[in-house]
């Protein structure tokens, strides 16, 4: 399906009414479309109820690079109790498509895993947000 708007296709993406695969296919389209309304909705479902959408949300966002990453550490912040967020979080660092990521979260991961994960995560996102803003990324 072609869209013909990033809102349209961030509507279908964002609708649970919609087919697993056309919210997919949406997801497809706006994975080329690095606006922080973008950014914003693709980490709003990495909480979805649908596995699918979830995995294809979190593979846009790694394939974005260090662009989701502020994004996505403020979420994590802000949201460190939810699983579906971790694991997709998880996911982005480990499989993004910039290697400085993966490395520069290293710290996060571990505390992603394991017990008391929610308040480690919450700390260690605090920390390189920080030191994000720190070197003025």
């Amino acid at each position: 399906m072609s869209y013909a708007s990033v809102g349209e296709a961030l509507q279908v993406a964002s609708s649970p009414t919609i087919s697993s695969q056309t919210r997919e296919g949406a997801i497809d389209y706006l994975e080329n479309h690095r606006e922080p309304e973008v950014i914003d909705a693709l980490i709003a479902l990495l909480e979805t109820d649908d596995a699918g959408v979830r995995w294809k949300a979190a593979d846009a966002l790694a394939k974005m690079g260090k662009q989701a990453l502020v994004p996505l550490l403020r979420a994590l912040r802000d949201k460190s109790e939810s699983r579906w967020l971790l694991e997709g979080a998880s996911h982005i660092f480990h499989s993004n498509r910039d290697p400085g990521v993966a490395k520069m979260t290293e710290k996060l991961r571990v505390a992603m895993k394991g017990p008391g994960a929610y308040v480690a995560t919450v700390a260690a996102a605090g920390e390189l947000l920080v030191q994000l803003a720190e070197e003025g990324a």
